[in-house]
């Protein structure tokens, strides 16, 4: 018996109970589908306002290039950036009379040394060292495509075209812009637990399916992370989530919509083609007419892939994440290889490390990876099977990635993806939690630590304060004499009281020397936040504006 069949009998069984007509007329389906429309639209809007209530936006240079690919299209005509029309992209040295200098600037009139950059392009004595990152080199010399793909920045192009008649210079503007890129982000992360809830309703009903897109939107880094930004992120969990409901909804799975969704999360996130793949190969097994449907959905999206990988740089599945990522692996690291990870080092630190772990952030994931063992002991919920086998597809490749750590982030951003397909595993468990009470306290208990440490990340995390967190060394006095503060207060009373000298330095877990604080269980993001919460918010705020006036 197929899962479909099985919420059937449910439903029939619930119907006598409470002496209902039977399914099937026209006016039944409408009585019960507005109350599902009007918990989607509540849900929607809840999670909106959470996302979008601590009034800031997460900055980084990651998503620097989605954000302003939307702004690039629609006022150039263009989907890649040269030094010409985005100089803030780039690095440069200036040659003044008596030294050299490191320079970035906005715009070609800003002036240093009583000239305009433009002057100092011309004299020659400014010169291009590189673009940062977030840009790959393309075929033609001097032009720039997105590292990070197309797929957000085009999600983000409506809400921009709409915003930007009414607002200030944009370009000239970065906090409005960046803003209108969280806006997007929000709305699409939010959007993807209203996929999770309309597949919950047919097994779990209406209230439990919007606890279960409630905990989904709230106790998970979608939340602190995906929602904060125009990251690959947010869109790409909107089309996972819409895929997968197309893909599962019991009564009129579609695979042709699912293979469209599927593809724009791939245009969204390189790595969501192994959900795909996944599927695609589940469904060549077990219905070859659901296949050839999924791919038909599937083929715009890709064919423009192509196309643009081929026109751009060479070849159809080039990948900017790729192409930079050996330069990014050797400053890292010292090795320019991309899976250099030993796979079971990142398994154990996407999961449980305190720096990064799912189940240290989100412990209330655990009952979906019972779901994901549950689907497979189960026959009736034999359909959930690749999404089971997807969520491992993710896991591994971020496991064995050269900074399985993600970098400077909050939580397990490496496979912040993953959690939305786990969303729909943890329904086949949602029955077995709710059948005995100790199992729902866990799971509220798990909920409130899951919850709190989101508001934490979401409100309080300023990006390099732990992952950068400096340390203060008291040198002296004498020649071997060295103490180490992680407080400067303390380490200026050493030096008051017994003399030497103070030399700060940072903690950065992207060095090699500092990376073991990733494993820390007293050394970790969430305790350093927790006691330095007001702090930590003060820096947030410094750390955002001096972004979007230097970088943005």
């Amino acid at each position: 018996m197929s899962h479909s069949q099985v919420f059937q009998n449910m439903a029939r069984k619930k119907k006598r109970r409470t002496g209902k007509a039977t399914a099937g007329g026209s006016g039944d389906r409408r009585v019960r589908t507005r109350p599902s429309r009007l918990s989607a639209v509540v849900l929607f809007a809840i999670l909106l306002l959470a996302y979008l209530g601590n009034g800031d936006t997460l900055v980084g240079n990651d998503a620097t290039a989605n954000v302003h690919l939307p702004l690039q299209l629609l006022t150039r005509g263009r989907l890649t950036f040269t030094q010409e029309d985005s100089p803030y992209m780039f690095m440069y040295t200036l040659q003044l009379p008596t030294r050299k200098i490191p320079v970035r600037f906005r715009s070609w009139d800003a002036v240093v040394e009583g000239k305009t950059m433009l002057e100092h392009w011309k004299s020659g004595a400014l010169s291009l060292d590189s673009p940062f990152y977030y840009l790959a080199p393309t075929r033609k010399p001097g032009v720039y495509a997105n590292t990070f793909g197309l797929g957000a920045g085009l999600l983000a192009l409506p809400a921009l075209a709409v915003v930007k008649p009414f607002a200030a210079p944009l370009e000239a503007n970065p906090a409005q812009l960046w803003q209108v890129g969280k806006v997007v982000a929000a709305a699409a992360v939010a959007g993807s637990a209203v996929f999770v809830f309309l597949t919950a309703l047919g097994p779990l009903g209406s209230l439990a399916a919007f606890l279960l897109a409630l905990a989904y939107g709230l106790c998970t880094c979608v939340w602190s992370t995906s929602s904060q930004a125009l990251w690959q992120h947010g869109p790409t969990e909107l089309f996972l989530a819409m895929g997968t409901y197309f893909l599962l909804r019991p009564q009129r799975p579609s695979p042709l919509w699912a293979g469209l969704a599927y593809s724009m999360s791939v245009a969204c996130r390189p790595t969501s083609l192994l959900v795909l793949l996944v599927v695609a190969i589940f469904l060549g097994v077990r219905d070859r007419r659901a296949l050839l449907r999924f791919c038909l959905g599937a083929l715009p999206v890709g064919a423009l892939l192509l196309i643009y990988g081929l026109v751009l740089f060479g070849h159809p599945l080039a990948a900017g994440q790729l192409g930079v990522g050996p330069e990014v692996a050797l400053a890292k690291t010292g090795n320019p290889g991309l899976w250099q990870t030993p796979l079971h080092i990142g398994l154990l630190g996407l999961l449980v490390s305190p720096g990064r772990g799912l189940l240290v952030y989100s412990p209330i994931a655990i009952f979906a990876l019972w779901g994901a063992v549950r689907v497979w002991r189960d026959p009736a919920w034999r359909d959930w099977r690749p999404i089971s086998v997807a969520v491992a597809a993710l896991l591994l490749p971020a496991a064995k990635w050269f900074d399985w750590w993600g970098g400077w982030c909050y939580g397990y951003r490496p496979i912040v993806d993953a959690i939305t397909l786990l969303a729909f595993l943890a329904i086949p468990v949602v029955p077995w939690i709710r059948a005995r009470r100790s199992r729902w306290l866990l799971c509220a208990g798990l909920g409130c630590w899951s919850l709190g440490v989101q508001v934490l990340g979401a409100f309080c995390y300023d990006v390099s304060g732990w992952n950068g967190r400096p340390a203060y060394d008291v040198v002296g006095p004498g020649p071997d004499r060295r103490v180490t503060y992680d407080d400067l207060r303390l380490a200026e009373q050493q030096v008051r009281e017994h003399g030497g000298r103070i030399e700060p330095r940072d903690q950065n877990v992207d060095v090699p020397l500092h990376r073991h604080r990733l494993w820390s269980v007293t050394d970790n993001p969430m305790s350093y936040y927790l006691t330095r919460a007001g702090s930590a918010r003060t820096r947030r705020l410094e750390t955002i504006a001096k972004f979007l006036r230097d970088e943005g």
